[in-house]
């Protein structure tokens, strides 16, 4: 039982079922559209997550005055059988005499007119139209880049993956690089002599999910032998740890761009760091934001390079 407590949307498959629905209407879809597709997506013949998903989604449709009758005369008939209460009296009988009176206001307001229909604006979708290769200097003029030495040079970042960012814009994956002063790097054979700025570490760890085996029904011996083979096409660093140098830019309109950012090129033949972990999983690669006066950025990636780069962190300390 996904939920946490008795409202209607103190639950995992309701407040699922909400966003969803919501979402797609931002994407252009119509309340019919959507609801077939959610029927066929979730488990709405199931006695226990059934009754939740018609509530929760004839609940939000009347709210928003898109109401289909199938899905008023699916949750009204679930209603009167008494909907999911039985599991409730079951589990916490105080907190079922709390679900019972959720449950006949939800009665009481599914047969009642709905309001009128909710105007829903469309998602204004961005996608950043940097190419694979393309190269941005960044000119550092923070009171931090001058307390570090790093006044007047430039990060470079080089996008080489793109990204998915709710609700669906593309945002570039880059590695970022610091100049040695302030001249910008002409060619990628410039751009290859400059270091990378590592902005994340990990350990190996099997309570990580991208570090386990996925194959089932291997036999204890197997999953070790497994593991081991895994850990050994990994490349650690001398402290034992998997440097990573990705992040992803938030750039979900050109408004949020710094102007100040110079176009230097498009380097394809560049190298990439000597020993670099890069995740399977892209929504755990970091991601930062350009803010109002672009500082943070700035900030962050300078606090990076000495954390990681000139081993600043604890972790690289020994005794």
């Amino acid at each position: 039982m996904g939920a946490w407590g008795p409202k209607l949307y103190q639950d995992d498959v309701a407040q699922d079922v909400r966003s969803q629905f919501k979402d797609l209407l931002h994407r252009g879809k119509t309340a019919e559209e959507i609801t077939k597709q959610m029927i066929s997506g979730y488990a709405v013949d199931d006695s226990d997550d059934g009754p939740i998903f018609w509530f929760a989604l004839a609940d939000t449709q009347w709210g928003l005055g898109r109401l289909l009758p199938e899905v008023k005369e699916q949750a009204l008939a679930l209603l009167d059988k008494g909907g999911d209460l039985a599991r409730w009296e079951m589990k916490d009988p105080k907190q079922a005499v709390v679900r019972k009176k959720v449950l006949e206001e939800l009665q009481q307001k599914l047969i009642s007119p709905q309001p009128t229909e909710k105007k829903i604006s469309q998602y204004r979708l961005y996608k950043c139209r940097w190419k694979i290769g393309d190269v941005f200097a960044y000119q550092l003029e923070s009171d931090l880049a001058k307390e570090k030495g790093l006044f007047g040079r430039y990060f470079l970042f080089q996008k080489v993956d793109e990204y998915i960012w709710h609700p669906g814009h593309i945002i570039p994956i880059v590695y970022v690089k610091v100049t040695n002063d302030e001249q910008l790097p002409a060619s990628a054979e410039d751009f290859n002599k400059l270091e990378y700025v590592q902005t994340s570490s990990s350990k190996y760890d099997l309570m990580i999910e991208e570090f386990r085996p996925t194959e089932r029904n291997l036999t204890r011996e197997e999953y070790w032998q497994k593991v081991e083979i895994m850990k050994a096409e990994l490349q650690f660093d001398e402290y034992g740890y998997l440097p990573q140098f990705r992040i992803k830019l938030v750039n979900t309109s050109n408004r949020v761009i710094p102007k100040k950012l110079i176009h230097i090129g498009n380097f394809m033949d560049t190298i990439p760091p000597e020993i670099e972990y890069v995740r399977k999983n892209k929504i755990s690669i970091p991601a930062f934001s350009w803010d109002k006066f672009n500082k943070t950025i700035e900030i962050h990636l300078i606090e990076k390079y000495f954390n990681y780069n000139k081993r600043q962190l604890r972790i690289y300390q020994t005794n």
